[in-house]
């Protein structure tokens, strides 16, 4: 896949929902050997890994630390391209000093590059995650 296509194309969010319920997965594969895990990666990663109890266990860490990187980035993409609705967030309305100021067009033409960037960039990270996993997983 050409690297212009993937950030448009489903895969990336695809992976942000295996990534969001591989935590509880793999902390309830203790109970059922991985098989809740290994049907839902079946359904959205369109493979079967080799799960066990303690496989799925190992991918906990990793699951944590995508989660907490995957959710940063697509929160950025939102409140970048979201720019003017900050206030209504309860976060500082005040662009004069932003990047892109002091008007709002130039601080919104700003964080809107930065949130396309971040769109880019989140769609090659949840790759790169998802590939970790199949390798702890015995993919």
């Amino acid at each position: 896949m050409p690297w212009w296509k993937l950030p448009i194309s489903a895969e990336p969010y695809r992976y942000t929902l295996f990534l969001l319920l591989s935590l509880p997965l793999g902390i309830w594969s203790l109970m059922d050997r991985g098989s809740a895990q290994r049907r839902v990666a079946f359904a959205l990663l369109a493979r079967t890994p080799a799960l066990s109890r303690w496989r799925g266990l190992a991918a906990v860490p990793l699951d944590l630390v995508s989660l907490a990187v995957a959710g940063y980035c697509w929160l950025g993409v939102v409140l970048n391209l979201a720019y003017p609705a900050r206030p209504l967030l309860g976060m500082n309305g005040d662009y004069a000093d932003a990047w892109g100021g002091p008007t709002l067009a130039g601080a919104w033409a700003v964080h809107a590059l930065g949130g396309v960037a971040f769109w880019l960039a989140v769609s090659w990270m949840l790759r790169g995650y998802v590939a970790l996993w199949r390798r702890i997983t015995g993919y």
